[in-house]
């Protein structure tokens, strides 16, 4: 009855795999919680471990992605699961995802607690190595329209590793008495845990009150390990050489492990689209492109776990780049001028002072669609960290603007910033053999 539908549907999928979808958003939202970690850890060497999370706008974008159906047997599948219903569409473009639903790898939870006639849920969790990705309902009588989330935190009497963490807003257009999102925990380092028993900590806004909720919960199973593959096979992308160290292939994510050569004369900020392809051209695309784990160069990837292809393949064929000499951005914040960065002039001061910095530059347009951040902690003329508070970034008549406020202004001119993002290409056509 469905299948020419979902012959279509499939052809919109093959075409929509092939072009670089507007995720950067999310991209970049998980990888300065991963920097926030870093430096709240420097800054509490000797307080106990915790997760530091990001109130990210990660899922904004990832909404529009994942709502496209993708196959509507798929879809029926997740939907029979109960409870799962409200999910499918956080589910359906990620292939990994697809698969641990397939494959029973999703652990059903159903932990709730109400507090002034609002109830949050679990409803369920997936766990790896590399993180975990809980599922959870608020529902009320009353509408939801005034609800909003203020800190998440994850507990586990061993402590929970350093993470980046994201979680999206609440959505309440269709159904404005209960509404379903996730949390998704990013891991610094792989871990497994010796009991399976956490405490979800959330606190909420609701009509003008302040809830804290406080939820125990207790998974079933253990993880699955990860497979890794090592390699150790030196690449080149236009004179500029690294070196896939290792592949490791996990439930919810691949990790690729790579280090690049310290000759190379430019210095690589991002991989625009490295990907796994099996021996038909079937693809996983990217779900994390250029999120970094703390302390090493791990890239992530959609995960092909509970797939066993014949051949494996990791493919790369384009990575923003910049001479070195031009990645930091030295700026004065009191002159208002850019005193060192990028040659080709595009970023520009529009307006500055020891408060804050006001960037703007010309938007690329088409394949050069660059909407992220550029750069986080800033180094002033003492050596000493300036953190960026905020930032606001819109573009207003193709002009990109990056409008940033420093935590301090005690601080000593000229600030240097670290390009961590930067619409500059190198190209290749990079395949190397996993399996």
């Amino acid at each position: 009855m469905y299948e020419k539908e979902e012959e279509k549907l499939l052809e919109m999928k093959e075409q929509l795999e092939k072009i670089q979808l507007p995720l950067d958003e999310a991209d970049e939202a998980i990888r300065q919680g991963f920097d926030r970690a870093k430096r709240e850890k420097i800054k509490a060497r000797k307080k106990r471990t915790r997760v530091w999370s990001l109130v990210a706008a990660a899922f904004l974008f990832a909404t529009f992605v994942t709502s496209i159906r993708v196959s509507p047997a798929f879809a029926n599948a997740v939907a029979s699961i109960p409870g799962m219903e409200k999910f499918v569409d956080l589910i359906q473009y990620d292939k990994g995802l697809e698969a641990i639903f397939k494959n029973d790898y999703y652990q059903k939870v159903d932990s709730f607690q109400t507090i002034n006639g609002l109830t949050l849920t679990i409803d369920g969790a997936i766990l790896d190595e590399t993180g975990m990705n809980i599922y959870y309902t608020f529902k009320s009588i009353d509408r939801l329209e005034s609800l909003s989330i203020k800190t998440v935190d994850l507990k586990h009497e061993e402590g929970i590793p350093a993470s980046g963490i994201s979680y999206g807003g609440i959505d309440v257009d269709n159904n404005p008495k209960e509404v379903a999102n996730r949390v998704t925990y990013h891991f610094e380092n792989p871990v497994q845990f010796k009991n399976l028993s956490f405490i979800l900590d959330m606190d909420v806004t609701f009509q003008g009150e302040d809830i804290s909720f406080s939820l125990p919960f207790e998974l079933r199973e253990n993880v699955k390990p990860g497979r890794t593959f090592v390699l150790n096979e030196e690449i080149e992308i236009e004179s500029q050489k690294l070196t896939i160290k290792e592949i490791t292939i996990y439930p919810l994510r691949v990790a690729v492990k790579v280090a690049f050569d310290e000759a190379n004369t430019k210095k690589i900020l991002k991989f625009e689209d490295m990907r796994l392809e099996d021996e038909k051209g079937e693809v996983w695309g990217s779900i994390m492109n250029g999120v970094t784990a703390m302390g090493s160069e791990t890239y992530f990837l959609q995960s092909n776990y509970f797939e066993q292809p014949k051949k494996l393949y990791l493919r790369i064929n384009k990575m923003q780049a910049l001479d070195k000499d031009e990645a930091t951005l030295l700026v004065d914040t009191e002159k208002g001028q850019i005193l060192d960065g990028p040659k080709d002039g595009k970023l520009q001061i529009l307006s500055a002072s020891k408060a804050g910095l006001h960037i703007i530059m010309p938007d690329s347009g088409g394949d050069q669609y660059h909407s992220y951040d550029i750069f986080s902690t800033g180094i002033d003329a003492n050596g000493k960290e300036i953190y960026i508070s905020s930032t606001g970034m819109y573009m207003e008549e193709e002009i990109r603007h990056w409008d940033m406020t420093f935590e301090t202004t005690d601080y000593t001119n000229p600030l240097r910033f670290d390009l961590t993002n930067y619409p500059n290409y190198i190209t290749g056509n990079v395949k190397v053999e996993v399996k």
